[in-house]
């Protein structure tokens, strides 16, 4: 099979320098931990947001099908 581009051999030189120490891979490991977080916590915090503003507007649809604004009336 033909490497392409992305599939090229590092040079051994190269390859050399990449190696990463333990704690370099302790570090990589904590901060995708921290970036799944930040991610988790925007998610949840816009779907509160949504859930936050679109409830009046249901309950109005929900009054104005069943007419309860003119049952209080």
């Amino acid at each position: 099979m033909k490497n392409t581009n992305s599939q090229k051999r590092l040079s051994r030189g190269y390859a050399k320098h990449s190696k990463k120490n333990k704690t370099q891979i302790t570090a990589s490991i904590i901060l995708e931990i921290i970036e799944i977080g930040a991610v988790l916590i925007t998610l949840s915090t816009v779907t509160l947001t949504l859930t936050l503003l679109l409830t009046p507007v249901a309950m109005f649809c929900i009054f104005y099908k069943y007419r309860i604004f003119e049952l209080i009336n």
